[in-house]
């Protein structure tokens, strides 16, 4: 019978433990550095969009932003100020 409540237990710790992950992952924004500005953006939904024009105008294959070269990110970064909506 004791083996019952320790797994119950567990299982409320476990419950905790994601539900508390889950919703600091909301609240918290994504931010990626503008280098060319020298400014901390925010990553959202509206930047992904233009992020996706920005490869599309250039026929490139999608890939994160995150895994761009340094060159890559900054040459969309001037893009980007040049197309602000």
């Amino acid at each position: 019978m004791r083996s019952i409540w320790k797994g119950r237990h567990f299982l409320w710790l476990a419950a905790g433990i994601i539900a508390t992950s889950a919703v600091g992952a909301c609240s918290h924004p994504n931010y990626v550095y503008d280098e060319p500005y020298a400014t901390q953006r925010v990553w959202d939904g509206r930047e992904q969009a233009a992020y996706r024009r920005w490869e599309a105008e250039r026929r490139m294959e999608h890939v994160e932003y995150q895994r761009r070269s340094a060159a890559e990110q900054r040459a969309y970064w001037q893009w980007r100020h040049d197309h602000q909506e």
